[in-house]
């Protein structure tokens, strides 16, 4: 008798053995990976026009402070309106987009794991069919997401413990994760958002005792759709940036094609789990039903990779080009964190050089993409020096030997043949006969030493003082010198001139007696410049009295001294609060004009005057900034094209802004912006291709960094 022939089990019985099957995760991750181009593509049909037309948004924030920071996007200013309902509306439609996205690539999962293809067009449709239910289940998510963040805000608030916060948040989105499987029982089974959410907790709360309860649905969904994930994205964003070193084009297409691949692996999971709680928790005829409920007629086209490729590929690579290219003319600027990466080159006998967010004076171009900072504050005079552009490399010495007065804030210059010159007082004796003398020391990135000789004679050391070194015309080294008269009856002005930077053979002329109050503690009260023929112009600016003159040598003998009084003063901030710090800066012009910008003592406003005739009996004022407290000077210079650049600081929005200026028209831009607070420093200079690099102090409660910002293509 022949032997009877055993019947093959049913497709959906041998799908439903499949489903049981345990390794939730890893066998989605599978499926998802050999799958990819067909479960990708609802997400490229959907999301690539979405992302084509938050392209186009763009060209909104033209005049939004829109920055590229070392080729990243930065709004350093706050969204207008336009910008603001143009996020508002492609955040909505990509809302919409997931809405149909997720449940459309669910069904293509369930088809591929019950050996039933979906086609595409057919998963689209199904999903368009349930919107409905799915936008009230998205609705329902925020509402959910509102509660769980006001829970733990009111959590903080109660306790004041960041914990307790963060573990009732915690807490409640875990307890909310099996929500998800209500997308598959939506679409698969055609329910209301209601009963799909009742369904899914009866899925993962109940079952056969080898599939797990509740909460090994709940870790799976966790891990699954949320933590792994979001892992794999971030590792991804590592190592491309990592491998192209920064490149905006490699990872802004890595970050692309992530957003369209990542629901693939999420949706998979989901539709996976579902079939393996509906595989242990119904019959087989339940199980039957949903396999045959699928839309289409279970044989779908074949997967089209080059499209989808395309999609995957198309918005980060657009996005990256407008970025390169830069066709809406953003300001692009580099930034560098120096603090990152300082060290100290000196060795004892002195120690170690230490760095304060307060040190940083003054910033000089050095040899090639050299840069040179000049610290001092409370404390010997130091410069941090930045080998090339980035700072990959940093050297940290003293600019002051040991011994040197402390008292007295230190100032410096750079000379034409590239070195730095620094002023020191040496000092002698103890206590109430210690006397002081002004000398200096020339320094490069290798060190700094003294010049032969001192300058000047000895005083007192507790004779108020002030020093400013301006390199001369052609060479040597000229030094501004103010005094305190006998009785604190105003100052004497005095500068020596130096006919070589070593300054042999110095000569000294008194130019004038001013009835200002000598600070040795005021760090932007007095500034030298040379003008034609060698011709001192010295800035004085008196904080106590608000009081701004400039004394200038009709020729380089100085036998005829003019002083203009630019500035009158009067009620300053010492009595009307304020604040912050007052002081000028002066650029004199290859005309011998001065270009003078400071920050009034009155009302704590930034102004600038841009000086007719050599001088400055007339003048044109600027006011750069309105009324402010806790500002620091500005910083000055001019470049090239004979612009006045003033940078200084917007506290209000916590800004660094560039105003450059043509006379007395003048385009300001913010260049950088600071993650917490504007320190108390700021410096700038021109690098070696004529830039404007800028030196700041992004300052936080407990920490602070030294930054460089450096605009490349500032506007007119």
């Amino acid at each position: 008798m022949p032997e009877a022939v055993q019947e093959a089990p049913a497709p959906h019985v041998q799908a439903m053995t499949v489903a049981r099957r345990d390794g939730v995760i890893w066998r989605a991750y599978g499926t998802a990976a050999r799958h990819l181009i067909r479960l990708a593509a609802p997400a490229a049909l959907v999301f690539l026009p979405i992302s084509l037309v938050a392209l186009l948004g763009l060209a909104l924030v033209v005049d939004e402070s829109a920055v590229l920071v070392d080729g990243s996007f930065e709004l350093l200013g706050t969204p207008g309106r336009p910008l603001l309902v143009w996020a508002a509306a492609v955040m909505l439609a990509s809302l919409a987009g997931q809405a149909v996205v997720l449940p459309a690539t669910v069904v293509i999962a369930v088809g591929l794991l019950t050996g039933r293809p979906v086609a595409t067009p057919d998963a689209m449709r199904a999903a368009l069919r349930n919107l409905p239910a799915m936008m009230l289940l998205a609705l329902l998510g925020v509402v959910v997401f509102t509660a769980t963040a006001v829970a733990g805000f009111g959590m903080l608030m109660w306790t004041g413990q960041l914990l307790w916060a963060v573990l009732v948040m915690a807490s409640l989105a875990v307890l909310a994760l099996p929500s998800l499987l209500a997308v598959a029982i939506v679409t698969l089974e055609g329910r209301s958002a209601g009963r799909a959410l009742a369904g899914a907790y009866r899925l993962a709360g109940r079952g056969e005792p080898t599939a797990g309860g509740f909460w090994s649905c709940t870790l799976t969904l966790a891990f699954g759709v949320l933590v792994f994930p979001a892992a794999a994205q971030r590792g991804v964003e590592w190592a491309v940036e990592w491998a192209a070193s920064g490149s905006v084009l490699g990872y802004g297409v890595a970050t692309s094609a992530l957003t369209l691949v990542i629901p693939a692996f999420q949706a998979t999971v989901i539709a996976r789990l579902y079939l393996n709680r509906l595989a242990h928790r119904s019959t087989a005829e339940a199980f039957e039903r949903v396999v045959e409920n699928l839309p289409g007629s279970g044989a779908a086209s074949p997967a089209r990779p080059v499209p989808v490729l395309a999609a995957l590929l198309l918005p980060g690579s657009l996005f990256a080009a407008t970025l390169l290219v830069n066709p809406f003319g953003w300001l692009e600027v580099t930034q560098t964190v120096v603090t990152a990466t300082w060290t100290s080159d000196d060795v004892p006998p002195q120690p170690r050089p230490g760095l304060r967010e307060t040190d940083l004076k003054a910033m000089y171009a050095g040899r090639g993409d050299e840069l040179i900072m000049f610290m001092d504050s409370f404390g010997l005079a130091r410069l941090l020096t930045c080998s090339a552009t980035g700072c990959p490399r940093t050297g940290f010495r003293w600019a002051e030997p040991a011994g040197a007065d402390e008292d007295i804030a230190s100032s410096s210059a750079r000379l034409h043949e590239g070195r730095i010159a620094v002023s020191t007082w040496s000092q002698r004796g103890q206590g109430d006969d210690r006397r002081v003398r002004l000398g200096l020391m020339l320094c490069d990135a290798r060190g700094c030493v003294p010049s032969p000789r001192p300058i000047g004679e000895e005083m007192s050391v507790y004779e108020g003082r002030s020093v400013a070194l301006a390199p001369g015309r052609y060479d040597g080294l000229m030094i501004a010198q103010v005094r305190e008269l006998p009785e604190r009856d105003g100052e004497v002005l005095s500068v020596t001139f130096c006919e070589d930077p070593v300054c042999a053979d110095p000569w000294t002329k008194e130019l004038a007696r001013l009835p200002s109050r000598t600070s040795a503690y005021q760090e932007h009260g007095l500034v030298v410049g040379a003008g034609p023929t060698n011709r001192p112009v010295v800035l004085r600016f008196d904080e106590h009295a608000g009081s701004l003159s400039l004394i200038t040598c009709e020729e380089s003998d100085c036998a005829e001294v003019h002083v203009e009084r630019l500035v009158h003063g009067g009620w300053t901030w010492g009595f009307d609060e304020v604040g912050g710090e007052a002081g000028a800066t002066m650029v004199v012009r290859d005309d011998g004009r001065p270009l003078i910008a400071y920050r009034d003592s009155a009302d704590g406003s930034i102004r600038m005057l841009d000086c007719r005739n050599l001088s400055c009996s007339q003048s044109d004022p600027v006011i750069l900034a309105g009324p402010g407290r806790f500002r620091v000077p500005p910083a000055l210079v001019v470049d090239g094209e004979g612009r006045a650049l003033v940078a200084y600081q917007d506290v209000d929005d916590n800004r660094i802004v560039v105003a450059t200026c043509e006379g007395t028209r003048c385009t300001h831009t913010p260049v950088a912006k600071s993650r917490y607070a504007l320190g108390d420093a700021l410096a700038m200079t021109l690098d070696a291709r004529g830039r404007p690099m800028i030196g700041w102090i992004d300052h936080s409660e407990h920490d602070w960094d030294l930054i460089l910002t450096t605009p490349l293509n500032l506007p007119s």
